[in-house]
């Protein structure tokens, strides 16, 4: 029996075999979710591990909602990047958005001030109407979300090449700075402790927006746009300072 997940049949042979059993219904959803590329960074985490993590001035390494270094004089700096290429791919206005918004409240976590964010963005040919669409509005949600919180893109770059046509790539980067005393970990150390979700309405996805990352895009991903976008595309108003 094949279950109705994302997780490739080899994955779902590996998960019966430490189970010794078949998984139920909640238990595949969650190890959908948990061993999908969002959650687990299936594909990256060889590179990523080659990557130097350790030395005198890391403060916060891997693990937690964003890196921290010493930078002197009391003061650290801390930086996040993330991307966003299936999201951005199938809704680019809110997909590019959110990816913004991930990053940020990344760095406000560690208890930083963000001052800037950058991008690395990769798009189809621009002769193509469609990465025309996805250029314009991906571009478009990085800026407005940014405006919007007050904090400016300082740096980007733009790659447009025909391998990127079905699915292009958004990376964003933000940074911010904290006093070395004033860095904020996050840790739930005993039963009883509160969690508080705040956001948005669920979309028709559900609990397995996570898992469209580990997915193939094709001509049914359509689908897969939120039913009601948070963000909406008709939107020009790109000066929203809240400060």
């Amino acid at each position: 029996m094949t279950a109705q997940v994302d997780l490739t049949a080899e994955e779902q042979k590996q998960v019966r075999q430490i189970l010794g059993r078949e998984p139920n219904e909640v238990e595949w959803g969650m190890i959908d979710i948990m061993w999908s590329e969002h959650c687990s960074y299936k594909s990256s985490r060889p590179h990523l591990a080659k990557l130097p993590t350790k030395g005198e001035r890391v403060l916060v390494g891997p693990g937690y909602d964003s890196g921290v270094v010493d930078i002197g004089k009391g003061w650290a700096a801390n930086f996040k990047v993330e991307t966003h290429n299936h999201p951005s791919a199938i809704e680019p206005y809110g997909g590019s958005a959110t990816g913004i918004g991930g990053i940020v409240r990344d760095i406000l976590a560690l208890g930083a001030y963000p001052v800037g964010f950058l991008d690395s963005l990769h798009f189809g040919s621009l002769n193509s109407p469609h990465s025309q669409w996805l250029f314009r509005y991906v571009v478009k949600g990085v800026a407005d979300y940014g405006n919007c919180i007050g904090v400016p893109t300082v740096a980007g770059e733009v790659q447009f090449d025909k391998s990127f046509e079905k699915n292009c790539l958004v990376n964003v980067a933000s940074f911010g700075f904290v006093r070395k005393d004033k860095i904020v970990q996050g840790y739930a150390k005993a039963p009883g402790d509160v969690l508080i979700l705040a956001g948005g309405s669920t979309g028709r996805d559900g609990v397995h927006g996570v898992t469209f990352a580990s997915r193939t895009l094709d001509e049914n991903s359509e689908m897969d746009r939120p039913k009601s976008p948070r963000w909406r595309q008709s939107s020009t108003n790109t000066n929203c300072h809240t400060r």
